[in-house]
């Protein structure tokens, strides 16, 4: 073979094998985004990998060569969501100081979830199924209510020194406290409709803001 035909070879190589890397990536994705899409209406044992298959249009041999096992696929997704929730945090607080547009940024972060068709939160889901998912998506998920608690603990701490948040207690109960009555009324939407969650919302809000 000619020099020439060599380069022409090689390249056509290279390209080829970029293009399926980059397809790898781009189905590993999709089955990503699939599958964090069924689990939050549906609950991470009510789906299964043909599900998967079927709305991507491929073969569930296509799932098993990225996600082996469902566990694999599980914790992935988990450990997906604890990474954009540290990102969306760090966002959050380089462009806002005041603790009480922080806790609402936490309120909107729930409410956009009745945009999307009545999903769960993804960590509210996976909290009904605790008992139910594997080991290695239980630590995720404990790691994932730690991370936003402790997030929220410090707003609240914040909001209260600064006179931004009023509340009774230690501020580890009160983030327990809104973390638990938004997972649960996300529940209640669902079955009621959404404006019993704002209903819940504005009561929070009137709860917590000061007195002006």
């Amino acid at each position: 073979m000619s020099t020439k035909a060599a380069e022409v070879a090689r390249a056509t190589t290279e390209k080829t094998s970029a293009r399926t890397k980059r397809g790898g990536r781009n189905t590993r994705g999709a089955i990503l985004d699939a599958a964090e899409e069924l689990l939050q209406r549906r609950g991470y044992n009510a789906f299964s990998y043909h599900h998967i298959a079927v709305q991507l249009g491929i073969r569930n041999a296509a799932i098993h060569y990225h996600f082996p096992a469902k566990e694999d696929l599980g914790i992935e997704l988990v450990s997906r969501f604890r990474l954009r929730l540290a990102e969306w945090i760090e966002a959050l607080e380089e462009r806002e100081s005041d603790p009480w547009q922080l806790l609402n940024a936490y309120f909107e972060f729930y409410l956009d979830f009745l945009d999307e068709d009545r999903k769960i939160c993804f960590s509210g889901m996976l909290g009904a199924e605790f008992q139910a998912i594997p080991d290695g998506m239980r630590e995720e998920t404990r790691q994932t209510m730690e991370q936003i608690l402790h997030w929220l603990v410090s707003v609240l701490e914040r909001g209260r020194e600064a006179g931004r948040i009023q509340f009774s207690g230690p501020a580890e109960a009160k983030a327990v406290h809104l973390g638990a009555s938004l997972q649960g009324g996300l529940q209640v939407a669902r079955v009621a409709g959404p404006e019993r969650f704002h209903q819940l919302i504005e009561q929070l809000r009137l709860e917590l803001q000061p007195a002006s």
